[in-house]
């Protein structure tokens, strides 16, 4: 798995926490370097094999056809893309012109992560997004026209001044338009953000829990009768449309990421590049990537596993606890099981699954089963 990160944005949306910033000055150096990172770092992954390739932001639709065309050519030199890969991009709804769309077919891009987050122009406006409502629905519309066939949308929900028919409202439309994927996630306010610094100053943009809980039973039973399978909390798929990109991650494979910001796996040990454009532009350029390296220690490689499968629907697989971590920490798990309410998870063929009601509570139920040592 490949991640190519591109950290510029039109403007900041008020509760983004990912690193971009706010201006194009430096895009060209940044794809030049970008160039460089890839010649640097094309043994890391085992068998150099890229079965999924993701551009993501940032907003990568800011990007012109020649400069992605730059950086796919650059990237098949180095990274040989295995048959039938998947290759995804991110879109923001306002650059999918009909001759954009179009031009990233012909990329061979084949599949499409739209950030619409609500169909609604005063929750958009309250976000801070640039597009409309009326826009993202067309951009969807003309996608699906230019031959995408495998599209997914970004929705948020849990978000005060946003009713309960406001929220249906929003996922009737998602879910009428020609998509396979649908991504929907809790409004969290993350630090350093213009959320963070509003609600510091008492305004409150999160419903209470009880409104939390309503609008994600409200996701769950119309997500259902769209005939979407939830395959991990946030993520709904039908007709097979699964993001193998996103899976991979939660499945612990190894990926690589280049760019600002952008973090590597390889199983043992995990690295990240520095969140700064410049000082990353400088580090590549130099022969010195600015980057920081985290050793994982058996503890912390199990830990991971249940916190990222216990989300999944493929669960927490006790058997292959005891063959990758050792007999302990299943019998740790099993000790940790106890302590949790037996309504908020399912053990069948030593497969560890959460309910409905368990899935509210992922996190900390992760918690309890984690060795943290």
């Amino acid at each position: 798995m490949l991640y190519i990160h591109f950290p510029f944005c039109k403007q900041k949306c008020i509760y983004c926490n990912f690193y971009s910033i706010a201006s194009l000055q430096l895009k060209e150096a940044y794809w030049d370097a970008l160039c460089k990172e890839m010649d640097m770092k094309k043994y890391y992954l085992p068998n150099n094999q890229i079965d999924t390739l993701y551009f993501g932001g940032g907003t990568p639709s800011l990007c012109t056809i020649s400069e992605l065309e730059k950086i796919i050519n650059h990237l098949q030199i180095s990274y040989p893309l295995n048959e039938g890969y998947e290759f995804t991009m991110e879109c923001n709804p306002e650059q999918l012109t009909k001759a954009y769309l179009s031009d990233l077919k012909s990329l061979g891009i084949n599949r499409l992560s739209i950030g619409v987050q609500s169909f609604n122009d005063e929750i958009l406006k309250l976000l801070r997004r640039c597009h409309s409502g009326a826009q993202a629905v067309v951009a969807v519309e003309n996608a699906a026209a230019a031959g995408f066939d495998n599209l997914s949308l970004d929705l948020i929900y849990d978000i005060a001044f946003r009713t309960a028919e406001m929220w249906r409202a929003d996922l009737c439309q998602a879910l009428s338009l020609p998509i396979g994927h649908l991504s929907c996630y809790s409004l969290t306010v993350e630090e350093n953000t213009t959320l963070a610094r509003k609600q510091a100053q008492g305004v409150l943009y999160q419903l209470d829990e009880a409104e939390t809980e309503r609008d994600y039973a409200i996701l769950e039973e119309m997500t259902i009768q769209a005939g979407f399978e939830q395959y991990e909390i946030s993520n709904f798929a039908k007709n097979g449309c699964i993001s193998r990109h996103n899976s991979a991650y939660w499945n612990r494979k190894p990926y690589l990421g280049l760019g600002a910001a952008a973090h590597s796996f390889n199983g043992n040990s995990r690295k990240w590049n520095v969140a700064d454009v410049r000082r990353y532009i400088s580090g590549i350029n130099a022969g010195q990537p600015d980057e920081e390296t985290e050793n994982l220690s058996l503890v912390n490689q199990y830990d991971e596993y249940v916190l990222l499968r216990l989300r999944t629907k493929w669960g927490v697989n006790l058997s292959e606890v005891a063959d990758s971590f050792g007999e302990k920490y299943r019998n740790h798990l099993l000790t940790g099981l106890k302590t949790v309410n037996s309504a908020y998870y399912t053990l069948q063929n030593d497969i560890l699954t959460l309910t409905y009601t368990g899935r509210l509570f992922a996190d900390a139920i992760a918690m309890e089963l984690m060795a943290m040592a």
